[in-house]
């Protein structure tokens, strides 16, 4: 058993189970293994690294519900990347926006199938460019057979979606900035922003509280960084939604900052107050 793997065995038979602080670790290792300061805090790091515990906010963590193993060869910097539904036609739009040299990042419902409770018969892709690319993503996903629309509105979303039932539904957005994507797809944080936002917005034809239902079964995963997620809420706008929210999937978590409870929280809140707890 490696040394880290003995540490986080320690922190889940002393402290597993609550939130606790870097002080606590900090204490409870160096008198329990003699670990200093700066080996306690690389331990922290890895493990957040390693997916192995969780970072609720400054100096606050947990470890997952179910504590996961750790092995020297997986404490190296790791990001979890959903994939792509099973569709063929995911495939075929990243290679046209790849050849096309576009700068894109295929976000939202179509990366949350895993956690999704009532699946659709058919899916929605989100698609964000760079503005100004827009025409020549859609151009080129046309010409490669796929249906798609550009900046369309949640009504223009219900028609194509009547119109071409057996078709899945490319929706092109143009965005200042795409961060959080790997290799074109979003990590699971931005996709469940991205999904959050087009949802409560009304651009996507998606309830609101199926997006909380499905965000329950994420977090239920232990795959969900708090600290990222609240990052990306941020720079769209809407980090004391996510703050309320995090809140009620996470009982024993509480957040510094604004909190805002308006109607797109309610609905979603309603959503996770349905799944069983």
């Amino acid at each position: 058993m490696s040394w880290e793997e003995k540490a986080l065995t320690l922190l889940d038979s002393e402290l597993g189970g609550k939130p606790f602080t870097t002080e606590e670790v900090t204490r409870l290792l160096s008198k329990s293994r003699g670990f200093s300061a700066g080996t306690t805090y690389r331990l922290i790091h890895d493990l957040i690294e390693a997916g192995t515990l969780v970072k609720l906010g400054r100096g606050v963590y947990r470890l997952p519900r179910k504590p996961a193993t750790i092995t020297s060869e997986n404490t190296k910097s790791l990001t979890y990347v959903p994939s792509l539904s099973n569709s063929n036609s995911d495939k075929i739009a990243k290679r046209v926006l790849f050849d096309r040299g576009i700068r894109f990042m295929i976000t939202g419902p179509s990366l949350l199938s895993p956690f999704i409770h009532y699946f659709p018969r058919k899916m929605i892709h989100l698609v964000y460019v760079m503005r100004g690319a827009g025409e020549n993503a859609m151009d080129g996903l046309r010409e490669a057979g796929l249906r798609c629309l550009l900046r369309p509105n949640r009504a223009e979303i219900n028609l194509a979606l009547s119109e071409f039932p057996e078709n899945d539904l490319f929706i092109i957005r143009e965005s200042a900035g795409i961060e959080g994507a790997v290799d074109g797809t979003a990590m699971l944080e931005r996709a469940f922003v991205d999904t959050y936002f087009e949802t409560t917005r009304r651009r996507i034809p998606l309830a609101a509280e199926e997006f909380g239902r499905m965000a329950f079964n994420a977090i239920a995963t232990r795959h969900m960084s708090v600290s990222r997620l609240l990052r990306l809420a941020g720079r769209r706008g809407i980090r004391p939604e996510f703050r309320t929210i995090l809140e009620n999937l996470i009982p024993e978590l509480r957040l510094p900052g604004v909190h805002v409870e308006n109607d797109h929280v309610r609905r979603v809140l309603k959503g996770i107050t349905n799944m069983d707890r």
